[in-house]
């Protein structure tokens, strides 16, 4: 009977460590959008809170590119019930309007879920497809999706000058509130100014996490900056949930478009 048992575990070890294996392959990056960038003007900076202004000037200088719209493309890890997986994505933004973003998550370099979330025409949702299947939407998600929606706006920054509806508040010498629609009400995020370099460190809310009845602090920290068509954007960022300690995610940026017309993939996800 122990010999059995050896058996069985051994069998078990080796299938959990292909597992882990299989998680451990990048999978390849989606292709670059086959629209390129176009050229939609450029706005000059109104009066700003002096870290806003200075984190404009370091970024894009005094005359920002409009931006309209934005497709975001690359890779990430994300730990899902614990276990590490590597993901793909491609994110489409109307800036201040919508956006969804499509991860595929793979083992052994091929797809094993389809993972998207997004905020478009004022409502949220998240959705899996896959191994797994599930999806929510409800007032916390349309919540959660607009906070998120409005905290990567540093892919597309000119938005927050050129939308009437978000203003800065200074807090202190490195910290401003954007405050940011949210249908008839407002909602705020943090916005945290690194001294060195004038660039933004890291950007935080209150969000609801899914369904849970209370929000929950969550903070992107953005750690690494590169010129995409003349605007500076965080290449590396990672995205925490504060109670757990750690974070849950760690995103790169591989290529980016602007002003290019997405429509289509706001409907069906890329």
């Amino acid at each position: 009977m122990n010999s059995i048992y050896i058996v069985v575990i051994s069998i078990a070890v080796v299938l959990l460590g292909i597992g882990w294996l299989g998680f451990q392959i990048e999978p390849d990056s989606f292709p670059p959008h086959p629209d390129k960038t176009q050229d939609a003007g450029a706005v000059e900076l109104p009066d700003l809170p002096e870290p806003v202004r200075q984190y404009y000037e370091a970024a894009m200088g005094t005359h920002v590119p409009r931006i309209e719209s934005a497709v975001v493309l690359g890779k990430a890890k994300l730990r899902i019930n614990g276990i590490w997986m590597p993901v793909r994505f491609k994110a489409y933004y109307l800036p201040g309007q919508a956006f969804l973003r499509y991860l595929e998550v793979t083992w052994f370099g091929k797809t094993i879920l389809k993972v998207s979330d997004s905020y478009i025409n004022g409502e949220g949702a998240m959705k899996i497809e896959g191994i797994l299947n599930m999806r929510e939407t409800g007032e916390k998600i349309n919540r959660g999706q607009n906070l998120a929606m409005w905290g990567e706006a540093v892919f597309m920054p000119s938005v927050i000058i050129t939308d009437a509806r978000a203003r800065w508040e200074a807090v202190d010498d490195g910290t401003v509130r954007l405050m940011v629609p949210y249908g008839e009400q407002n909602d705020s995020l943090l916005f945290k100014f690194d001294p060195k370099t004038d660039l933004v460190s890291n950007v935080s809310a209150r969000r609801y996490r899914g369904q849970e009845e209370e929000k929950t602090p969550w903070r992107i920290e953005l750690t690494e900056w590169k010129n995409f068509h003349s605007v500076k954007i965080p290449v590396r960022f990672t995205v925490t949930w504060e109670d757990e300690g750690s974070p849950w995610s760690y995103w790169t940026v591989e290529g980016v478009e602007y002003n290019i017309n997405i429509a289509d993939n706001l409907s069906v996800g890329g």
